[in-house]
């Protein structure tokens, strides 16, 4: 697969669409070690265009390819050592991994398959559990625990639901992003609903809230909001003098560029009031967080690498002139950075929740009705608990009712 491609599709989701986007990508072909990134990116377009099934199918099959690269290939080490990385099997971030449950609970919940959901969730706590390290928040996603929390709520697990919420709050704490009202809401609420009295009187005073009760004539709202595509890596060359050789190397090495990124909130209007998102999870600082995790080892191997291959050249010029020019130029076409990533995943995931009395409400964001049999609106009826999922890049707005 061509990199280059995938980025340039992925810069341009958002002004070409989720669709023609989806089409372009199938288009390209992918190699057998770049197919989980395709899968992933087919599953997340997918998933903005409402076929929350085939996504899920698609998912599966890329969760099943990663958690067999967790075992690691002797073979496709020795070709990142000798040549480049890009020669190995793609195996995602450490975020992406958990990412990837997210994504499909949240279709899941979208096909209102509250048991399916629940196993995404679980699985996405395993991934977190065994990415958790003493040293720092990577690969724990506040996201994750919010989607978890609010799938056990939904199926009257409340005391789990407690727990998830409590770490979302601890991990978004740790990271200093100040916490969406949704989720003070959901603490409060339920600390009341459980019976937690001192739980329930350190949150008010912390967020200055109270609880809220649903009242008989009204329903309750929650948005899941993606904004904007994360940004894509890039190459970067360096310069390093090696002492051993006497001579300077050039490495090439993945970045990620400055991010011109602006949060865009999701303004809904529900019976004449004014509600907006809030931002849960910032993915642009995770992708960030990830690649810098690892740039140690990135580096590490690309040096040994480009040594080696000097030393190789140094030997064919002692040997022949011509023959080390043609290994110097060998040197140069084979040796590229890793840049592939799951670059179409939204750059915030945000969210809201609130009441709204009962009646029927236009969809919140519907720019692409391609049918006229297509709903546009929603009915919120006493005592619903409706989740709403809308992507900027597809500009739809996608409900499910518990």
């Amino acid at each position: 697969m061509h990199q280059t491609e995938v980025n340039s599709l992925a810069e341009g989701l958002e002004g070409l669409g989720a669709e023609k986007t989806l089409l372009a990508l199938q288009e390209i072909d992918a190699s057998d070690r770049d197919r989980a990134q395709y899968l992933l990116n087919v599953g997340l377009l997918k998933s903005i265009r409402g076929n929350f099934s085939d996504a899920n199918k698609d998912l599966q099959l890329a969760k099943e390819i990663l958690n067999a690269l967790q075992a690691v290939s002797v073979s496709e080490s020795v070709w990142a050592t000798t040549i480049n990385e890009t020669l190995t099997s793609y195996d995602g971030s450490a975020s992406e991994r958990v990412l990837l449950h997210e994504l499909m609970s949240i279709n899941y919940l979208m096909q209102n398959d509250l048991d399916a959901a629940r196993v995404e969730v679980l699985q996405a706590s395993v991934v977190m559990d065994e990415l958790a390290s003493a040293s720092g928040p990577s690969g724990q996603l506040a996201s994750s625990h919010y989607i978890a929390g609010l799938v056990y709520e939904l199926g009257g697990e409340l005391d789990d639901a407690m727990i998830s919420y409590r770490k979302a709050e601890k991990i978004m704490t740790v990271r200093n992003i100040h916490l969406p009202a949704a989720l003070k809401y959901s603490l409060l609420n339920l600390s009341r609903d459980l019976g937690l009295d001192a739980d329930y009187k350190k949150y008010n005073q912390r967020f200055n809230m109270v609880a809220t009760t649903l009242p008989p004539d009204s329903a309750e709202i929650i948005v899941i909001y993606w904004d904007g595509i994360v940004t894509s890596k890039r190459e970067k060359s360096l310069s390093v003098w090696v002492p051993s050789l006497e001579q300077v190397v050039s490495l090439a090495v993945p970045t990620y560029p400055e991010s011109d990124y602006v949060k865009r909130p999701l303004n809904v209007n529900f019976d004449g009031k004014h509600y907006i998102t809030q931002t849960l999870e910032d993915i642009e600082a995770l992708a960030r967080e990830d690649l810098a995790d690892n740039f140690a080892q990135i580096y590490t191997m690309t040096l040994a690498r480009m040594v080696a291959k000097a030393e190789m050249v140094k030997q064919a010029n002692g040997q022949n002139s011509s023959l080390g020019l043609l290994m110097n130029l060998a040197t140069l076409l084979t040796e590229s950075a890793d840049i592939r990533s799951w670059n179409m995943l939204p750059s915030t995931i945000q969210v809201s929740r609130f009441l709204v009395p009962t009646g029927k409400y236009p969809l919140p964001v519907n720019n692409f009705v391609t049918s006229t049999s297509e709903k546009t609106e929603f009915t919120a009826r006493a005592g619903d608990k409706i989740v709403l999922f809308i992507s900027s890049a597809s500009r739809r707005t996608f409900y499910s009712y518990f």
